[in-house]
């Protein structure tokens, strides 16, 4: 079986095979952006985008540049795709055609905003300053904004519910008017959120994983990995996987272990989950695959160092960060 990857590497002396051995894998083909500087990315059927202080959109199967759009200042905002409309912000909260590239509208305030927004599909959510605001899909017509002090992540949407967090407190508003539903003390900070069907995951430096009621916020399991920090990663087959000393592998309804992986003194980072695979990168182990159903050890893959993984359907995207300039896409023999 061949998965695809897009890899974003540092390359500081030229080619790559200058900086490192060449990877596993058929290279399809490679962009280069104008600017060294930390990238992020989403990705649809059709195209690939990439924030890399620029924002710039890809046709996936080629790497064709189809457009860029020049930012005039650094940011930390991922793009997020949502239909046929690409949101980010870089000083104000921004809606492009997401096939040519267009601005549809944008959203200012007198803060400059980096953090990525949230969407749905009747409104946006943006974290700006002190506070939350939210603009109409369609128009970036504000609706509502309420205090929530700064926030350091997206927030996370569930149907009509959208989760936050600020030092130890979890929050949850109605989507449509900003009233607070609820609240929890995580009693740790670095919190992190996931959506996950009728439960909200969160981790946090205590090292505990929980599935919070969405309606009320009551826990209806908990995980101590006793490890400060923590990623998870839902999937849709009721599934939850845990990085941390190992992968571990839950039944999101009961929160009951189904496998676990684990080498001495090995740390995982971001394990994604596609089909029969299980994608992540390790101290000492590099980037590596496991077997969705037992966790048993696939294959070491040679694949630039650091990164995470972006998963659909069909692909596995293997996306570097830091500061880097080249989009590489590769075919990967996993057998």
């Amino acid at each position: 079986m061949l998965i695809r990857f897009f890899i974003l590497y540092i390359c500081l002396f030229g080619a790559f095979a200058s900086c490192a051995p060449a990877p596993d894998g058929e290279l399809l083909w490679k962009f280069e952006a104008k600017k060294s500087h930390r990238q992020w990315a989403d990705f649809d059927e059709q195209r690939f985008y990439l924030c890399a202080d620029d924002v710039y959109c890809l046709e996936r199967d080629t790497g064709r540049l189809l457009w860029e759009f020049e930012t005039f200042g650094g940011h930390s905002s991922a793009p997020v795709i949502s239909g046929e409309r690409l949101f980010f912000q870089c000083g104000g909260l921004y809606a492009l055609d997401a096939e040519t590239g267009d601005v549809l509208w944008e959203f200012w305030t007198k803060n400059w905003a980096t953090i990525s927004p949230a969407v749905d599909a009747w409104r946006v959510y943006a974290p700006v300053g002190d506070r939350l605001y939210c603009a109409d899909v369609a128009t970036g017509k504000r609706l509502w904004s309420v205090k929530t002090g700064p926030l350091e992540k997206a927030p996370v949407l569930i149907g009509k519910r959208l989760f936050l967090n600020r030092g130890e407190k979890i929050f949850c508003l109605d989507a449509s008017s900003g009233k607070l539903l609820w609240r929890f003390e995580a009693g740790s900070d670095r919190i992190q959120l996931a959506a996950a069907g009728n439960y909200l995951l969160s981790t946090g430096s205590a090292g505990l994983v929980r599935a919070h009621r969405i309606e009320t916020g009551k826990v209806q399991w908990q995980r101590n990995t006793n490890m400060p920090s923590v990623r998870i990663c839902i999937l849709s087959t009721g599934r939850v996987l845990i990085s941390a000393d190992g992968i571990y592998c839950l039944d999101l309804e009961s929160g009951v272990s189904l496998w676990t992986f684990k080498q001495d003194q090995v740390f995982v980072f971001d394990a994604q989950g596609l089909g029969d695979y299980v994608f992540a990168r390790a101290t000492k182990l590099g980037f590596f695959c496991v077997s969705m159903h037992d966790g048993s050890l696939i294959r070491r893959l040679r694949l630039p160092d650091g990164g995470r993984l972006l998963t659909d359907k069909k692909d596995a995207i293997f996306f570097y960060g830091g500061q880097s300039r080249e989009v590489n896409s590769l075919l990967v023999p996993l057998l």
